[in-house]
């Protein structure tokens, strides 16, 4: 008897939900951008690429096309650089690079016990514009072919936020770097690590594209 009152409550509970708090699978999936120039396949020892991320408060939520205003919202952003013209590739690429970042950003380099490093922190927020901003470079100091990643991570801390559904969390965060564009994407084919000219490649939209990537060599 119990089971079948349980049951008859978890309809009724359902039904009271609002439509929208129902198709969220997964949580929350905010959407912003970023731009990288240039965006060229090859850059020489002392080129600099500049990243620059600055959007408003009023966010894309992927999976329900509706707009959310997010103040001080923290996005977890990171971004990594790796090596992939050896086998296996190398995860601390960004020592290849002299890093760039004005010290108005909480936003830089951390070296992992793993091997593998990052550059992290969070967007700066200004609540007069309310927009979010975050710049930084990267000056190439050593020849090879690298992958850039740039990902946010809202999920890494529960958020509230206005017209959030009760029952919905949020889900790991989308990158657009220049629009989605191509990125040289099929530079991954030339990397010997099957991570990058395989599996990624077998799903390109989730696994590069949502994920800020970008390919590019560095010559002499």
């Amino acid at each position: 008897m119990k089971f079948f009152l349980l049951v008859a409550l978890a309809i009724v509970f359902s039904g009271c939900l609002r439509k929208e708090c129902r198709d969220i699978p997964g949580g929350y999936t905010f959407q912003i951008e970023a731009t990288l120039q240039p965006a060229d396949d090859t850059l020489i020892i002392g080129d600099t690429l500049s990243v620059v991320s600055c959007f408003s408060n009023r966010i894309l939520e992927e999976k329900t096309q509706e707009y959310f205003i997010l103040e001080n919202f923290e996005f977890f952003p990171s971004v990594a650089v790796y090596r992939i013209d050896e086998m296996p590739a190398s995860e601390d690429g960004l020592a290849d690079f002299e890093i760039l970042i004005n010290d108005q950003y909480n936003f830089s380099y951390q070296k992992f016990s793993s091997g593998a490093s990052g550059l992290v922190g969070e967007y700066t927020y200004n609540e007069q514009d309310n927009e979010y901003s975050l710049k930084f470079q990267l000056v190439a100091a050593s020849k090879g072919l690298y992958y850039l990643e740039y990902g946010i991570s809202p999920d890494l801390k529960n958020q509230d936020f206005p017209g959030k559904c009760n029952n919905v969390g949020i889900s790991t965060g989308i990158v657009l770097l220049n629009q989605g564009q191509g990125n040289n994407i099929s530079l991954l084919e030339d990397s010997p690590d099957p991570h990058y000219n395989n599996w990624i490649l077998q799903d390109p939209t989730d696994r590069f594209y949502k994920f800020g990537g970008y390919c590019f060599y560095v010559v002499e």
